[in-house]
């Protein structure tokens, strides 16, 4: 931060009175700092980011369910990391800052570095990868980018948000090598190296306390390990202490309305618990940060509306992932096509929730081919299909050399605020692609969704093309790959399971439980199925071209010796007829013995373009906590590691040894005859126990008389009819707001308010359910007197 702005604002908060410190601190709406122009405090106005803005302005933001402004609507974070082109991410946070910018917005909320735990998290497509250092790299880049315009970027959600399910109240049991291996790793990158504005905590518990009041989390690790000397705010609602989150170096609460929470730290601040200092730490960290953007609107350039949507497409076509071709695609000239499935005229874009964007102009396949015949198939909104719809695409398919079936994952399944309940597409769309399949074997499936699915006919069909989610301009890029105009270059940043179930944290993730147990470890994704030799759908780095690429001449430079400057070079040739993109990826095996660690591990990684013919040499940088684990702090580990260079975690082309000089860690007594040691199936509970080294907390489920502030209305609505009316009535008032009921937009709504634990609803409520009338609630549905006090 510019000394100027953190002079004037000490200078600024020495002028405040000890009532208007603790407002500073919670907003003043649903996207707004408070202002104190007296002291030469502005407010800060921060927005919906990660996959373009969703900025509201003044009187517009009902709640934050008011109508958007129209911005540039670029692919979601999922299919970004399916480019693995940090460059590419950079300017892609570029256009999105330039845009914020000229809206005066201060902050753009995004991108989320959450790992993807589990193929159901229904926000899985708002996040990055399976893999840490790939997340990492691609967020560093992001937050460069967005920053590099003047704007902040907020990272989220800090930290191990990886379910909707009980995100309000859920708690994450993980031990700390896991936590700092895995789930941290990716926000240490973007921190020491991009340096963003704001972090914004979780909702969730981690082991036992809230995100926002951690000061493990929030303090130790992300303000006095690595440095962290910016605005840490709240998920919207998510304040659950704020006196303990004061003294955990959490600053800033969102959104604003009322009052309990100055109400909480004034009690505190009296009764000695809480510092006055700490209070005075947030307010000067916050007031510099609105100083900082005190004038971003004026003398911001023009958006340039187009420059910034070919941005979109390119991440769009870069994003596109050839899961299977059998040499029907590219589309040859002259070829007739049938155009199946309601997608491709009604396109799944962009994700459902709080990142939903106002497009200014989404373009469709039909719109772009409208010589392409075309049968509808199935409803866009749920997926299903009738005897009629299903017949008139067989006739459509018959008629032409190659059928186009576009199909996904309707928003009604696939959401911000609840979790898939399977990997299958709607049964409809089943039908469908089966059926046509059957009529024409030249089948073509494209799919819209962001994150994986099950494909039961997928040996069936001539090709499947995974598009993701790619926002305003997807439909110019699918048409782009598949007539040949772009090579695609994509790679998946998770593993396609053959099925949820092959997950392993499935058992213990998700529904019904209220305890998120991450019995895994560091066994996450790629780096399981891996290690414990689970076949998949399709594996981690996957992606197939129009053209071959050949790998030579490996040579590996130790660096140090140490695992720091260690390299990875080869060449590598485009052997095919066209020009093409070549992602290269470095993996690592750790020597035997230790701690028990994954057979491999993401290195590194390069996009390289080649023309037919051409030769590239190419030099990759090793990650140096490749070479390393968490035991009390990052230890590298001495010995010789095996090196796996090639087109994917299975498709190797390369491979060679690295000697590397470090410690020795023996493996702890209690990690002997583990699933650890040689994974497996699934880890049973004194597996984790001894993983964790400690005892496994219970799990909390409350009935009436042990409810709590962290129950939702819904919940206590099960036992409290009182509780059970005022939820129905908060139900009804949403979908009064939604013209569908069904919009995925309305259920969120639903879910972050009814559905809502109630210390977080208080705090999202603008007032409208008062602290004092919650604590009612929670004594009628304890069946106490309402008066009841304790």
């Amino acid at each position: 931060m510019d000394s100027k702005c953190t002079d004037a604002a000490e200078k600024g908060v020495a002028k405040l009175s000890r009532e208007q410190l603790l407002d500073l601190d919670v907003g003043a709406d649903f996207w707004r700092t408070r202002a104190y122009p007296e002291a030469g405090i502005p407010a800060l106005t921060v927005s919906d980011g990660p996959n373009g803005l969703r900025y509201q302005r003044p009187g517009n933001d009902v709640r934050g369910a008011g109508p958007a402004e129209p911005a540039t609507c670029f692919p979601c974070l999922a299919t970004v990391a399916a480019t693995w082109d940090a460059e590419l991410a950079g300017q892609m946070g570029r256009a999105i800052g330039h845009e914020a910018r000229s809206l005066g917005v201060g902050v753009v909320l995004g991108p989320g570095l959450n790992i993807k735990r589990s193929p159901l998290c229904g926000r899985n497509f708002e996040y990055l990868s399976e893999d840490p250092y790939l997340a990492g790299t691609l967020g560093t880049s992001y937050v460069r980018g967005v920053q590099s315009t003047g704007v902040g970027s907020c990272i989220k959600h800090f930290a191990v948000n990886n379910q909707e399910y009980k995100r309000f109240s859920n708690d994450c049991v993980v031990d700390e090598r896991t936590l700092r291996e895995v789930y941290l790793r990716a926000f240490q990158m973007v921190v020491r190296e991009a340096r963003p504005q704001m972090v914004m905590s979780a909702y969730v518990m981690l082991n036992g306390t809230y995100c926002s009041d951690n000061d493990h989390l929030l303090r130790d690790i992300l303000r006095d390990e690595w440095g962290f000397d910016g605005v840490v705010v709240t998920d919207w609602g998510g304040m659950h202490d704020r006196a303990a989150a004061y003294e955990a170096g959490c600053d800033l609460a969102m959104p604003g309305g009322t009052r309990h929470l100055q109400a909480q730290a004034t009690a505190a601040l009296d009764a000695g618990t809480l510092r006055e200092g700490r209070v005075r730490e947030s307010a000067r960290r916050l007031a510099a940060l609105a100083i900082s953007h005190a004038n971003d609107a004026q003398g911001a350039p023009a958006v340039d509306v187009e420059a910034n949507r070919a941005v979109a497409r390119r991440v769009a076509a870069e994003g596109h992932v050839l899961l299977t071709n059998n040499g029907v695609l590219p589309l040859a000239a002259g070829t007739s096509v049938a155009l199946v499935g309601q997608m491709a005229d009604r396109p799944r874009y962009q994700g459902g929730g709080s990142s939903h964007i106002n497009a200014r102009h989404v373009s469709s396949i039909r719109g772009l081919r409208p010589g392409w015949a075309y049968a509808a198939g199935y409803d866009a909104r749920t997926g299903a299909t009738t005897d009629a719809l299903v017949a008139e695409a067989v006739r459509t398919a018959r008629g032409a050399d190659v059928a186009v079936v576009v199909c996904g994952l309707p928003e009604t399944v696939e959401s911000e605020g609840y979790d898939r309940d399977d990997m299958r597409l709607p049964e409809g769309m089943n039908r469908l692609v089966e059926a046509v399949a059957v009529a024409n074997p030249n089948t073509v499936v494209v799919l819209q969704c962001g994150s994986p699915v099950e494909l039961p006919w997928e040996k069936d069909v001539a090709a499947v093309l995974y598009a993701g989610l790619g926002g305003e301009a997807g439909a110019e890029a699918t048409v782009d790959v598949l007539e040949g105009a772009v090579n695609p270059s994509g790679r998946l940043p998770e593993t396609w399971p053959l099925t949820a179930d092959d997950a392993p944290c499935m058992g213990w993730w998700g529904r019904p439980h209220r305890q998120s147990q991450y019995r895994e470890g560091v066994f996450v994704g790629y780096r399981y199925y891996q290690t414990a030799g689970v076949p998949v759908a399709h594996c981690f780095g996957h992606g197939l071209s129009y053209t071959s690429f050949s790998y030579a001449n490996l040579e590996l430079d130790p660096g140090d010796g140490r695992g720091h400057g260690a390299t990875a070079s080869f060449d590598v040739t485009n052997v095919g007829a066209v020009a093409g993109a070549e992602v290269v990826q470095v993996y690592v095996g750790a020597p035997e013995g230790g701690l028990p660690r994954p057979a491999r591990v993401l290195a590194g990684f390069a996009r390289v373009e080649l023309a037919p013919g051409q030769t590239k040499r190419v030099s990759v940088p090793l990650d140096t906590a490749a070479f390393a684990v968490w035991d009390g702090a990052r230890k590298t580990i001495g010995g010789i590691y095996q090196v796996f260079v090639g087109a994917s975690v299975e498709d190797v082309r390369l491979a060679g040894e690295l000697a590397v000089s470090g410690k020795g860690i023996a493996r702890p007594a209690r990690l002997s005859g583990t699933w650890y040691v040689a994974p497996h199936g699934k880890p049973g509970r004194e597996d984790f126990q001894a993983l964790l080294g400690r005892p496994i907390p219970p799990e909390a489920h409350h009935s009436r008389g042990t409810y709590d502030e962290t129950d939702s209305l819904l919940e206590m609505g099960r036992t409290s009819g009182v509780c059970r009316f005022v939820a129905g009535q908060i139900k009804a008032a949403v979908e009064r707001g939604y013209k569908d009921k069904t919009d995925p937009q309305c259920r969120m709504s639903i879910m972050s308010s009814a559905g809502c634990a109630l210390f977080g609803l208080v705090n999202s409520s603008g007032g409208a359910l008062s602290a004092g009338m919650a604590r009612v609630l929670l004594n009628v549905a304890n069946g106490r007197a309402p008066w009841h006090k304790g």
